[in-house]
């Protein structure tokens, strides 16, 4: 058996319409989360490995860019240091 990793092709107009896991949802509620701060905030996402946080973060991203919202996405992975330098 082998397994193959794709990536979910993330469409500007309507993020989530590949999304089979019904992700949508989600994003909805942390979007009315976001609306409560006027100063903006952090918000951290944490799941264990494998689970889609980063694509779920892209496709909410993209959501949130269609509805001219500012965000910056930070991904811990992408930009650890593993030797300890800078």
């Amino acid at each position: 058996m082998s397994i193959k990793h794709t990536e979910i092709e993330i469409i500007p107009d309507n993020p989530f319409t590949n999304c089979k896991l019904g992700r949508q949802k989600y994003a909805d509620v942390l979007t009315g989360i976001v609306n409560l701060y006027d100063d903006g905030f952090v918000l951290a996402i944490n799941n264990k490995w494998g689970t889609g946080k980063t694509t779920f973060v892209k496709m909410w991203e993209q959501d949130l860019k269609g509805k001219e919202y500012q965000t910056v996405c930070f991904n811990a992975w992408e930009n650890d240091f593993k030797d300890g330098s800078w």
